[in-house]
């Protein structure tokens, strides 16, 4: 098999550079293994357990993303980052004039959304805003029936901050009649907050946490999450936790489901926005200090290879925030070879690591197993009913093992097979001592076993392939050398066979043997030697390129050359030509007679008229110097006033001839009365004569 030269590399961790190759459907056993390359994720957990918490440098990442709050110019993001940084431990830069401009941002007249911004960023601060006369009103005129939750949600936050006493069954009263209206996830959220505030009876809206949590959506059977995304689903968690502990009750979310809402947190903890960062860190760090559920995250602590160099496993048993948990015991239930199934560690305790608290350990290597993947699952048995997702998780580790290659046998023989293959034995790291021959008539052959040093048996690699590269171009062409039923690799190339992939050039090729495995340690090149090789004379040679892999030249994009314009006699006959039906239009009018009595002499009238000659003469601009733009910007300026004035013009004539039509009638009417008078003055003067 060949592979395309214009392919680009790649790495792997533990492995060679090689290109990245589409492998042949075979029945070579190293190749069906090739799957187990997706599994060099680094400790990847596959249970429920959080797999991950808030590293140093996602701490850090997100303080960076807090940072530019401090500007002071924006009191909401001022709380973000005040909260932010309480969470994270971190020193409030400047925090005298930040408590300076929180203050002066809760002066008189300030609204009860501003009142909960500057207070509950001066609770975060440690620098509590004062409560005036005016703030004491503002806030107790915002309690009230027909209040939306959220605007419950900041009065009751400002008076708690502030010191304020608020009417707690008034409160309620307003805050179910809220609810009555919307009732959305969003909504129950701000009341759980407001509940949380409250000192008393609170159950009304205590029950309505289960309505709320019934709301989630389940995302991939790890994950649960409120439609809105992060800060939605952290501000209805964190509140139905705060009211619960207000309430002295456990709140109606199971175990299983407080793990799957952390690990959605964790699956957001790359948020770029203040206001996310600010909901996230509120939640996680409920989910580290409340009284009902702490998840448990359980991740490697070293890395996810093991040798004999590096041989223990290192697990860290952390809470979100990565803080200890305190003395646990942590066991490895087991562990398992992915290949086979074969279990090497069963209820195992792990000791605890000297100077790291949180970090415990276990010798792998101890145990002599072969190389590959390992799933190990780890549990923690602790007394603390709070502890949740610390049973049963599942954790990813490999075992790595040098190789060596032995029984190299390299040389050529003709394709015909009518006589002994030539072959020459050879020692890694060793080369050829000659240039190796071999023509149109021949076949060159490599013959290898790998095997691993731990276990000192013949083995199977991923990646076995044969490089052959031309001195003078570098053109590389890659090949997959297979093994058969006694595990010895196998490369046998044809030269008459592979003109194409040679592109028929004839020269001097190096030959060179990759051999890579994502559970080896010591992943080898070997140049083998070189080989010359001789194509047929009538075989087409491909062009000669530079195959190295460099900058390539700049690109420059060039734009399509205008077309050329006509002519200027073109172009004034196609004018005069155009101009022709408005001269024999003005020619037909004069002959006609054209009557312009009946025009309306009235101001719309007149700037309609001018209007369209205007649009004309502009049509005209446009043909002959004005660009596009500029015409739809004098377009529009002067249609809009043809419109309105041509609107105007069109309604007074139609109420002219509804006048005229009026009159008309009237006068119609008159004189159809006169007609029937006169009729009837007749018919009486007949009769009077008749008699």
């Amino acid at each position: 098999m060949t592979v395309p030269e214009a392919e680009p590399s790649f790495y792997i961790q533990g492995l060679c550079p090689v290109r990245l190759l589409t492998l042949p459907s075979t029945g070579n056993r190293s190749m069906r293994r090739g799957a187990l390359v997706i599994l060099a994720l680094l400790g990847v957990s596959s249970a429920l357990s959080p797999s991950t918490y808030l590293t140093p440098a996602d701490k850090e990442r997100l303080k960076l993303v807090l940072d530019p709050a401090w500007s002071l110019s924006d009191l909401a993001q001022v709380l973000y980052a005040s909260a932010g940084y309480k969470h994270l431990g971190q020193p409030i830069p400047n925090e005298q004039g930040v408590c300076n401009f929180v203050k002066s941002s809760a002066g008189d007249g300030a609204t009860v959304e501003t009142l909960f911004l500057a207070s509950s960023a001066g609770k975060a601060l440690g620098c509590p805003v004062a409560a005036t006369a005016a703030s004491k009103q503002a806030v107790s005129d915002a309690i009230r029936e027909g209040a939306s939750p959220l605007e419950l949600f900041h009065a009751v936050t400002a008076a708690t901050n502030l010191g304020v006493e608020v009417d707690v069954a008034k409160v309620l009263r307003a805050t179910q009649m809220a609810l009555k209206k919307d009732d959305s996830v969003l909504s129950l959220g701000y009341a759980f907050h407001v509940g949380s505030q409250l000192r008393g009876e609170v159950s009304s809206i205590f029950e309505r946490i289960e309505d709320a949590i019934v709301q989630a959506d389940e995302v991939d059977g790890r994950m649960l999450q409120f439609e809105g995304g992060l800060s939605i689903t952290a501000l209805v968690l964190s509140g139905a936790y705060k009211l619960a502990e207000n309430s002295n009750k456990a709140p109606p979310i199971k175990p299983d489901q407080a793990v799957k809402f952390a690990n959605y947190l964790m699956s957001r903890k790359s948020v770029q926005v203040p206001k996310g960062v600010y909901y996230l860190l509120e939640a996680v760090s409920m989910f580290t200090s409340n009284r009902f559920h702490i998840p448990v995250a359980i991740t490697l602590a070293s890395n996810v290879a093991v040798s004999a160099d590096a041989p223990r496993v290192q697990v860290r048993v952390t809470d979100l925030k990565g803080s200890s948990l305190g003395s646990l015991r942590v066991v490895a239930d087991s562990a398992t070879r992915d290949s086979d199934e074969v279990v090497i560690v069963s209820k195992e305790e792990l000791s605890p690591l000297a100077g790291q608290d949180g970090v415990y350990e276990f010798d792998v290597m101890s145990r002599q197993p072969e190389r590959g993947f390992y799933r190990l699952v780890v549990s923690t048995v602790t007394s603390d009913s709070r502890l949740v997702g610390h049973m049963a998780a599942q954790l990813t580790f490999k075992v790595l093992t040098a190789i060596d290659i032995q029984g190299v046998e390299v040389g050529t023989a003709d394709s015909d097979r009518s006589t002994a293959p030539s072959l020459q034995k050879l020692t890694y790291p060793n080369k050829l001592p000659s240039e190796l021959l071999a023509d149109q008539h021949q076949r060159v052959l490599l013959r290898f076993i790998v095997r691993d040093l731990a276990s000192g048996r013949s083995t199977e690699v991923h990646q076995a392939f044969v490089k052959i590269t031309h001195i003078e171009s570098k053109r590389e062409i890659i090949f997959v050398a297979e093994t058969d039923s006694n595990d010895v690799y196998k490369f046998d190339m044809d030269v008459s066979n592979n003109v194409k992939e040679f592109g028929g050039v004839s020269g001097s090729y190096s030959m060179e043997l990759i051999i890579g495995d994502a559970s080896i340690s010591n992943p080898t090149l070997w140049h083998i030697g070189d080989v010359s090789l001789s194509f047929p004379e009538g075989s087409v040679s491909s062009p000669s390129q530079d195959y190295t892999y460099k900058a390539r030249p700049e690109i420059q994009h060039e734009f399509r050359k205008p077309d050329p314009r006509p002519s200027t006699l073109v172009s004034l006959t196609f004018t005069i030509l155009c101009l022709v039906p408005l001269l024999l239009l003005l020619a037909m009018w004069a002959k006609l007679g054209v009557n312009l009595a009946n025009f309306p002499l009235s101001l719309s009238s007149v700037v309609f008229h001018v209007g369209l000659a205007a649009i004309l003469g502009l049509f005209c601009l446009f043909w002959l110097q004005l660009d596009m733009f500029t015409t739809l910007r004098y377009l529009f300026m002067v249609g809009v006033v043809t419109f309105f004035s041509g609107n105007s013009m069109l309604s007074n004539i139609a109420a002219n001839r509804k006048d005229m039509m009026s009159n008309s009638s009237i006068t119609n009417r008159k004189q159809s009365s006169s007609l029937i008078d006169m009729q009837i003055d007749k018919d009486r003067k007949k009769s009077v004569s008749i008699a």
